[in-house]
């Protein structure tokens, strides 16, 4: 079985990773205890609106049915669940776990620039983009099509808070959900801390997890995620690293990605990074936290 993308995270910029900054680990370690008495449902109305904070993303306001969920990948699930039957549609150089789920569980499935998108299309899509951290090209149209034939759309904002500020527009009625966690933003990507956002309230085993009287989920984490954004701002990381980003763009000649972690090659000179689409995508964060070495 071929893989849906080359396995880049031997390679020194390869794959995306949170950095792991020598004092946001610390603080987790000094909150990352069993916690029985969480207040999950305030952390995901405080998340909601910290994870906005410096960005303007018109119509999220739209999407007041919370859930927590197991990092972004839950969410993908729960949607993809309800939607095998469909062609799934998405953008080369996207994240590769939807290109492994289309090719694994969906009956069809074309790349964005394939064709117009049809009425049993189901289309997924991060914002900021996972290829590039900016906008995927013509998200606007597709989104506009997706509007007139009813095509249901996922939105993946797993790197909204590594980003500058940004402006998205989410106020298409097509779009029905909309993933996010911390796994990118800080070194949390074991503990799974994500949520779900969405447009209509859907009667499922996350929205099961969330209405009862003790929550089915974990607690610990869910602590950890509601102290790490009580203690840094949604936009923290951006204004922490992005001169060392600008600095590293410019010495190995690559444009800053919206996305502070990234830097994104345009003229073909590092083949070796590439994600499936004209333009190669360079991770900095295990250098920077030196986990690796150039």
């Amino acid at each position: 079985m071929s893989p849906t993308l080359p396995n880049l995270k031997n390679k020194p910029y390869g794959g995306a990773w949170s950095i792991h900054n020598s004092e946001v680990l610390a603080f987790v370690k000094i909150h990352h205890k069993p916690y029985s008495n969480t207040d999950v449902q305030q952390f995901l109305q405080d998340y909601s609106q910290w994870m906005c904070g410096g960005h303007t993303i018109h119509g999220i306001d739209q999407f007041k049915h919370l859930a927590y969920a197991n990092g972004t990948t839950e969410v993908f699930d729960k949607f993809y669940l309800k939607h095998t039957d469909k062609r799934l549609r998405l953008w080369p150089g996207e994240y590769f776990y939807h290109q492994i789920q289309g090719r694994e569980i969906f009956k069809k499935f074309a790349w964005i620039n394939e064709g117009p998108i049809e009425q049993n299309d189901v289309v997924v899509v991060s914002m900021p983009f996972a290829n590039t951290g900016g906008i995927p090209d013509g998200y606007q149209q597709v989104l506009e099509q997706c509007e007139i034939l009813n095509v249901p759309v996922m939105i993946d904002m797993a790197y909204l808070n590594i980003s500058k500020s940004a402006n998205f527009n989410v106020d298409f009625k097509c779009i029905t959900t909309i993933a996010t966690s911390l796994s990118k933003v800080f070194p949390v990507e074991t503990l799974r801390i994500g949520m779900r956002l969405e447009r209509e309230f859907t009667d499922d085993t996350l929205s099961a997890y969330i209405n009862q009287d003790n929550p089915y989920m974990n607690h610990s984490a869910a602590h950890v995620g509601h102290r790490l954004i009580s203690n840094y701002s949604s936009q923290w990381v951006w204004k922490t690293y992005f001169q060392q980003q600008h600095g590293m763009c410019a010495k190995l000649n690559i444009a800053p990605s919206n996305c502070v972690i990234f830097g994104v090659d345009h003229k073909g000179d590092y083949p070796e990074y590439s994600r499936g689409s004209t333009k190669n995508r360079l991770c900095f964060s295990r250098i920077w936290d030196k986990r690796i070495t150039e």
